[in-house]
């Protein structure tokens, strides 16, 4: 490296095309990893800068404004993108090949250009035609349903944040290194496509697998599905140890305990574990007796609203397994005494913003940090990037290569526990890295989260080799040092001084072998103030603002009945946008590949981090900004139909439409093929603004005409974005892995052998690349490869290997 304070990614030039949020996203990782990042704007600007973060998705980048639909523009985005070692676009199928910018052409006079595709549903197949919005990827997957809009119990509703797009964003993000990853090795580079589809793939940890197994044996499991309004008692010891609860000063809290131990704690901190040993109410929380359980249900929410938050502050300052976070909104994320701590919030001085308060980088990187610049203004680079003479990278000798993993010879040691981190190794043993799952003898607890054993773990295990070791006995740890020192990552998840424990910092590991990349895939952070706190989906959620966002939160500051509180506490658990653990995962993922793209170009080994909460804050970049006048996020009206009348739900004649239309370019269109063409109240823009309401009463009443299908099928042939709300089926996953589903329809899926349960299907690598080839394996059982990696990677004889077991060390 140069100079490492310029970031790992100095020297690469970065031609952003498109002018959407997941584009944008996906190319300020790079700025602010030291590339120059080129964002092509259109006349007028892009559109994220009709957002208040606009700030944030532009900080660090050159804005030149290019029409390219004018011959001239348009030649000089193409030089551009023929001089870059990056170009990123996200037009939808075939438009960026209309303007002499597809990947096929751009390649023949580039070779060493990555090429990163981001669509809704990829560039081939039977929904191709439908336009990449956030709302009509979430109806065809039917993530768009949740007992949300309390006068719509298990209607569709509109979902307020980016979850899909930014999932997009993280996976584009992570293509886009490992093709930068194999270039280094080749010289070629090749195409990434990331869609929105697959990043909603990856929000669920195991419910579609439970599904499998219902469907499989019907005779011994049911499959439950969401709670309504009239089924909202909890069932099952997890959701009691995950339940919301309302202080006596009228905040919600959302309680993190969701191993055995955990549970306990917080049962002995709400003073209820003694009566659940009495044999009345023994297993209360297991019982087919809605009533009883009801009653201890009440019992523990009178204890949680006895107490200010201050007070279950000092509780949980004094048991360290009992924890629970606040519900934040907007942007309060950006004081959590973590976040602060951890030194994840930035101002940038802008000189007409003044300060501006936002997320810094996504990645924390020891040798090679992140730097956060200032936005540009509209079209301020355009007599620089104009002028430029471009001289693309020097091209590779010979043919590409044929495809291959672009992982092929990497060895992760993942030493992580539940999804949050350890799925982002499975998306990686997917591109062809070697990863040793090191996990207790008795397994790593995501295994036992449900009434079947195993069948949680079944996403997380995927292609893994698994070690089951004693890590603290010193047999053990030197068993982990020996693959550490023959990896090129470790992925570690564990909460602050679990590594100390085990005798496996970082520093340790580094000194042993300091070509490491050691990513700390953690909830909190290393150290700070909430470093030792179980860090859950729902309490990241909660913590965040996510769930307020996704959700609207309950109702705050004022006393409230116990059936006002039952009530609010079912609807604020449901999040269908996407998931926090997915969204970590993803990052995770994205932090691991850029410190080994950081390694490949001269940097070393390196301790690197990514956190649930820091990571959660980026995928609301909505509305996680703060400067003087400041417009609000989007927001949509209280029913949750849509955020106007040209975004928005409606009731077709058979079902539900997602309608996508708000570009001024696109009413014309519209207008026509709903009959509304001439009528002088939505003549403008502003007319239809002032005539909002009435708008929507016109288009309620054209769509109720016609069938879904028909509307979906007549409104994208006019490249509207349009889309038939596909019925819910239980949660957000079924859609997606469900015999004749849109996985399946769209070759999103393939079939593996798991030992304990034979063949399933499972979905494949996330992002592809064209010259990619993935490995898809099964997930494992505890310590199946035990003497496998001991014997082949190690090189221990089986005498040695049958000591460690009689010695208690492996299993």
């Amino acid at each position: 490296m140069e100079d490492a304070a310029k970031g790992p990614l100095q020297g690469l030039t970065v031609v952003d095309l498109s002018t959407g949020v997941a584009s944008a996203f996906t190319t300020t990782l790079f700025a602010d990893f030291g590339a120059e990042v080129v964002q092509i704007e259109r006349p007028g600007g892009s559109v994220v800068r009709r957002l208040g973060t606009w700030p944030f998705l532009l900080r660090g980048k050159k804005s030149v404004v290019l029409d390219l639909h004018d011959a001239a523009d348009r030649e000089v985005a193409q030089r551009l993108a023929r001089g870059a070692d990056v170009v990123v676009e996200a037009f939808g199928p075939g438009k960026a090949e209309r303007f002499g910018l597809g990947y096929e052409e751009l390649a023949a006079a580039a070779p060493q250009l990555v090429y990163t595709s981001i669509s809704g549903f990829g560039h081939h197949g039977p929904l191709r035609h439908l336009k990449g919005y956030e709302a009509v990827v979430m109806a065809k997957t039917g993530s768009i349903y949740g007992n949300i809009a309390p006068n719509r119990p298990g209607e569709p509703v509109l979902p307020r944040p980016f979850g899909a797009t930014i999932g997009a964003a993280l996976l584009a993000q992570q293509g886009t290194l490992l093709a930068l990853h194999e270039r280094e090795r080749t010289g070629f580079g090749q195409r990434v496509d990331a869609t929105m589809v697959q990043a909603m793939m990856a929000q669920d940890p195991w419910s579609y697998f439970l599904k499998v197994l219902t469907d499989r044996y019907p005779d011994a499991f049911t499959a439950a599905g969401a709670p309504t309004a009239a089924q909202r008692v909890p069932i099952g010891w997890l959701l009691y140890g995950l339940m919301n609860g309302y202080t006596k000063d009228g905040r919600w809290l959302q309680f993190a305990h969701a191993t055995p131990k955990l549970f306990e704690a917080f049962m002995r901190a709400l003073g209820l574990w003694d009566l659940l040993q009495q044999p009345e109410w023994k297993d209360v929380t297991e019982s087919p007796d809605e009533a009883k359980r009801d009653a201890f249900w009440t019992k523990a929410l009178e204890v949680i609203r006895s107490r200010t938050v201050a007070e279950w502050q000092e509780v949980f300052d004094r048991e360290k397994d009992v924890f629970a976070e606040v519900y934040r909104g907007g942007a309060e994320l950006l004081d959590h005494p973590q976040i602060v701590h951890g030194g994840h919030v930035v101002t940038v001085d802008d000189p007409e913003l003044g300060p501006v308060r936002q997320m810094g980088p996504l990645v924390t990187m020891s040798r090679t940090p992140g730097t956060v610049g200032r936005a540009p203004r509209l079209d301020e680079h355009h007599a620089e990037v104009r002028a430029r003479e471009v001289t693309p990278p020097a091209s590779p000798a010979g043919d590409p290569p044929p495809p291959r993993p672009p992982l092929e010879g990497i060895t992760i040691v993942d030493l992580g526990t539940f999804y949050a981190g350890p799925f982002a190794s499975t998306m990686l043993a997917d591109q062809g890295a070697t990863v040793i799952k090191i996990e207790p003898q008795e397994g790593d607890p995501i295994r036992f989260q449900t009434s079947m054993p195993e069948a949680t773990a079944v996403r997380v295990t995927q292609g893994k080799l698994s070690v089951a070791i004693d890590a603290y006995s010193p047999a053990g740890r030197e068993v982990i040092i020996e693959l550490i020192r023959r990896a090129d990552l470790v992925l570690h998840s564990y909460r602050s001084g679990v590594a100390e424990r085990m005798g496996l910092t970082a520093e340790e590991m580094l000194a042993i072998n300091p070509n490491l990349v050691y990513h700390h895939g953690v909830g909190y952070g290393v150290d700070g103030p909430y470093s030792r706190r179980a860090a859950l989906a729902p309490t990241i959620a909660a913590g965040s603002g996510w769930a307020t966002r996704s959700n609207g939160g309950g109702p705050e500051g004022r006393e409230l009945t116990l059936d006002e509180i039952k009530a609010a506490s079912v609807n604020m658990g449901g999040v269908p946008a996407g998931h926090p653990d997915g969204m970590a995962a993803l990052a995770v993922a994205v932090g691991m590949m850029l410190g080994l793209v950081a390694r490949d170009r001269g940097a070393g080994g390196q301790v690197t981090l990514t956190s649930m909460l820091n990571t959660m804050g980026h995928v609301l970049a909505d509305s996680m900004i703060d400067y003087p006048g400041a417009p609000e996020p989007p927001d949509t009206d209280p029913e949750r139909y849509g955020f106007s009348p040209l975004y928005r739900l409606y009731r077709a004649g058979d079902g539900w439409i997602v309608l996508c239309a708000p570009e001024e370019g696109q009413w014309s269109a519209l207008a026509k093929a709903t009959g509304l063409e001439g009528d002088a109240r939505f003549a403008t823009a502003d007319d239809r603004r002032r005539h909002a309401d009435e708008l929507a009463g016109a288009l309620a009443t054209a769509f109720a005409a016609r069938s879904a299908r028909e509307w979906e099928t007549t409104l994208s042939e006019l490249d509207l974005g349009c889309a038939e709300v596909e019925p819910f089926k239980g949660n957000l996953a079924m859609g997606l892995f469900e015999p004749g589903g849109i996985g399946e329809r769209l070759g999103l899926l393939t079939t593996v052998t798991h030992p304990l349960f034979d063949e399933h299907v499972r979905s494949r690598e996330l992002v592809t690349l064209s010259r990619g080839e993935a490995r898809l394996g099964a997930g494992c059982t505890i310590g199946q490869h035990t003497d496998q990696v001991l014997r082949d990677v190690l090189g221990y004889d089986q005498a040695r290997i049958d000591q460690l077991r009689a010695d208690g060390v492996i299993a």
